[in-house]
Formats: C-alpha cells, sequence, structure tokens
C-alpha cells in the first residue's frame, strides 16, 4: 500500500500549505487507475480526482479536475484502463504451489527478480543474475511473508510485518472474544499464523500480489483498501461473501494495518462498507458493529476518534518484525517503545497482558496499560500516549508530555526545547494532527524534526 512507516516530516513553508479534505461518496463513478478506482480530493484550488493509493505523482500519475471529468473526451482516454488492470489467475498459480509442494526442499524456489515461484529442475529462465531463493521448506511455503524480500517500491507497497509477540497478542484478543473469524487486511502474518491454528478461519486481502502464489483462491484476495477495491471482481467478491455468511457462527474480527502515510477517511469508509455488507448477509441488526483490530500511530487518534468515535486507543505498543525501530530489542529500539497501537471497538478489557512484564493493570481504568503509564486522578485516565509518563497541566485541564511546560504568553502547553511564542489562530486545525489550537509548524507530534529556519521580522 502506500508508504508506511516513515515518520522524518520533511520540513515545509506552512504558509504554502493547504488542507486537503477526501469527499466520501460512491466510487463507481470516479475515474480509474492501475489501482482501481479514484477518490475524490479537494482543496483551496478547487476538487480533483487521483489515485487511492500513491500520495507520490510519480508513482501515479492519473489527476483529473472534476470539471474535465464530464467531458467525454477524458471519460474515453480513462476507458483503457479496464484493461491496463491486470486478473490474477488464481487457479493456476495453487496448482503451481501443489507442483512445487510436491517436490524436495532443493528443487524448490523463489525468483524474486521474476517474483515467481517455480520448480529448480524444470525453469532456465532464472539466470545467474537474477535473486533466487532456494532450498524451500514446507514451513517456509506456509509462511512466506517470513521470508519473501520486500519489494523496492516503499512508496506505493507496505513492507512491515507484525512480530511474533504481536502476532501471538491478536490472537490472544480473539479468543478472549471467542471470535473464531478474521477478515486480514494488510496482516499476512496474521493470517499465517491463523491458516495454522484449527481454531482460526482467516481471509486475506492485501494489495502484495506474491500472496496469490501461496493461498488457496478462496484465501486471498487482491484488495485495496482505500478505495474496497477487488481487482478479480465478482469472481473474488463471491469469496468475500461466501466468508461472510460462514462467519455467521464464530464472530468476525477485521485485523488491519494501514499504510501510516494513507488517509484516514477512505479508511473508515471501507470498514463502514465492509459492515454494512456484513449485517445484510448475516442477518445481523443495524446498531451491530463489526469488530476491528486497526494498527496505527498514537498521534492519529484525535483524527481517528473524531470520524469513528466507537473506536478507543489501547495502549499496547505493536512491534514489527522486520523494522530497525518499531521493536523493544536492544539499542537499536526506539527509545519509548514502537508508536503503533490498537484502535479498536472491542472492550479494552478482553486485550490481556498479564504476561507481559511491560505493562501493568489499572485497577482503575479496569484494562491493561503501559507500565510507564500513570493514572491521573484529575483526568481519571491513564492518560500517556507515546511510552513516556505523561504529567498534568492545571491550566490546561489535561495531561501532557513531560517535556513540555505552559507558555503564559501562548496560553497552551508546549515543547519546550525550542519553542517560539507566535500568534495561533484557535479556529484553524494542525495539518499534522488535526486538534485544533496550534499550527503544524509548532505541532507538539513533530518534537524533534529538523525545521527550516525561518526569518524573523520585526
Amino acid at each position: 500500500m502506500g508508504k508506511k512507516r516513515k515518520f522524518e516530516t520533511k520540513p515545509q513553508d506552512t504558509q504554502k500549505s493547504s488542507p486537503v479534505e477526501v469527499v466520501i461518496e460512491d466510487l463507481v463513478s470516479h475515474p480509474l487507475c492501475l489501482h482501481g478506482p479514484t477518490l475524490l480530493f479537494s482543496s483551496e484550488k478547487g476538487r480533483y480526482f487521483a489515485c487511492s493509493l500513491c500520495r507520490n505523482k510519480k508513482d501515479c500519475t492519473v489527476h483529473i479536475d472534476e470539471e474535465d471529468w464530464q467531458k467525454e473526451n477524458v471519460k474515453k482516454r480513462n476507458e483503457k484502463y479496464y484493461s491496463l488492470i491486470p486478473k490474477l489467475d488464481k487457479s493456476s498459480a495453487w496448482s503451481n504451489l501443489n507442483e512445487v509442494k510436491s517436490r524436495h526442499s532443493s528443487d524448490r524456489a523463489y525468483c524474486n527478480t521474476c517474483q515467481e515461484l517455480y520448480i529448480v529442475s524444470q525453469s532456465r529462465k532464472h539466470i545467474k543474475d537474477h535473486r533466487v531463493i532456494t532450498p524451500l521448506s514446507d514451513e517456509q511455503l506456509a509462511n512466506p511473508s517470513a521470508w519473501l524480500p520486500a519489494l523496492e517500491n516503499d512508496t506505493v507497497e507496505a513492507q512491515y510485518l507484525f512480530s511474533k509477540k504481536s502476532v501471538s497478542t491478536v490472537l490472544g484478543i480473539l479468543r478472549n472474544n471467542n471470535i473464531k473469524n478474521i477478515l486480514c487486511i494488510g496482516t499476512p502474518s496474521i493470517h499465517e499464523a491463523a491458516q495454522s491454528d484449527p481454531e482460526f478461519n482467516s481471509l486475506l486481502l492485501d494489495f502484495d500480489t506474491r500472496h496469490a502464489q501461496f493461498n488457496h483462491p478462496n484465501k486471498f484476495l487482491w484488495y485495496n483498501m482505500f478505495n474496497d477495491y477487488l481487482f478479480n471482481g465478482n469472481d473474488d467478491e463471491k469469496v468475500l461473501k461466501k466468508f461472510f455468511k460462514s462467519s455467521r457462527e464464530g464472530g468476525l474480527c477485521v485485523v488491519m494495518d494501514p499504510p501510516f502515510g494513507g488517509r484516514v477517511e477512505p479508511l473508515v469508509h471501507t470498514l463502514r462498507e465492509l459492515s454494512a455488507t456484513y449485517r445484510k448477509l448475516c442477518d445481523k441488526s443495524e446498531d451491530e458493529t463489526l469488530p476491528v483490530l486497526w494498527a496505527f500511530p498514537y498521534f492519529a487518534e484525535p483524527y481517528i476518534r473524531n470520524i469513528m468515535p466507537e473506536m478507543k486507543m489501547h495502549d499496547y505498543q505493536i512491534e514489527y518484525e522486520n523494522h530497525k525501530k518499531f521493536h523493544n530489542k536492544g539499542k537499536s529500539g526506539r527509545k519509548f517503545g514502537s508508536p503503533v497501537r490498537f484502535f479498536t471497538n472491542l472492550p479494552l478489557l478482553t486485550i490481556d497482558l498479564s504476561n507481559d512484564k511491560n505493562y501493568k493493570l489499572c485497577d482503575k481504568c479496569k484494562y491493561w496499560v503501559a507500565a510507564t503509564n500513570k493514572h491521573c486522578a484529575k483526568c481519571k485516565e491513564c492518560t500517556s500516549k507515546n511510552g513516556m509518563t505523561y504529567k498534568h497541566c492545571n491550566t490546561c485541564k489535561r495531561c501532557v508530555k513531560p517535556t513540555f511546560f505552559h507558555c503564559e504568553e501562548c496560553g497552551r502547553c508546549c515543547q519546550q526545547k525550542g519553542h517560539v511564542c507566535g500568534v495561533v489562530v484557535e479556529s484553524q486545525s494542525c495539518y499534522n494532527c488535526r486538534e485544533k489550537g496550534h499550527k503544524k509548524s509548532n505541532c507538539p507530534q513533530l518534537e524533534g524534526t529538523p525545521k527550516k529556519k525561518k526569518r524573523v521580522h520585526a
């Protein structure tokens, strides 16, 4: 999916920045690109259609003004994408996997250059300069996410995977909620673990087509979570509906790990569309919501809660197996642990972390929190968000990071290091964290991010 796990924000002149909104509507009539239906965006310069997946125009050049889309010649040119978007032959891929499995591990190979699983003795096209992985054991074929190399285009593909510890925590949460069925959106490591556990049934929806080579056609769907698009059309829609119907008994939960650079609005829309389909197919009441475990950075909480108030953020720090910082292993890990949390509508008490020394049960909040989190008697909750121990500001009447101080001139708590008092437009929201009361240039969540030195005018 879109670019993931990079928090280094490039310095920008906020005077030139303008907020861009996503217009949530039915995408059936939208233009197409190679990543499915585009999204409609709105800015000060007008409304336009652009790729739902790629934020970088170099990765997807489709950009159509809303007014131009009404022109017949523009629509005619866009029709080419109906034939350009490829289809996956999942049946052939499944036959190939079974053939590969029938061979000795030394005769099995995966060419990362060609992105092809093959039998060594039957193929000579993979020459010396190709990046070939061989031999392949049965365990490797059952868990490809553990060894498949990260794709080179990191701006389009999300290639960081839950650690074994985090996978175990997810399955434990589902057991505590008596949920047997998992809709894995962008979470192949969860899918693979569920496949090897007879207690669970899972379906993987992912943009990475390589997973089609290692899964039954009814276990993998090529999918874009930002526009709820199934690339194999009706065939995959039937598979998804069948999975929904089979989950009437045993419960169903969506476990989703989107790219962190992606917009929240279309993701929320996707969750609501999936919930509506689930309720219709399973004869559920309109007020019943589909359980969700959504992995996202802690600083997105105000924005997610604003448009999806039923979601709550848990204090559990999600770790990633192949990320150099988002884990708690040695000196390479992030100082205050991973910034990724679970946003969920499941009861927080069902996230049982009793076997992890890094967490404690708060007898007032009645759920597990980080050991460094401190319950605030004034806020009446455990307020720490990022792994630090927050402190209460009596003037602001809320808890803030311990590195903050209350600036009397600004009338708010600010990052103490390098703070410069300035005019704040209270009616406008920060483009970074979406909270009101400060600009992006003074966002407390971008602490430590290099900023351009600005010329001070008298």
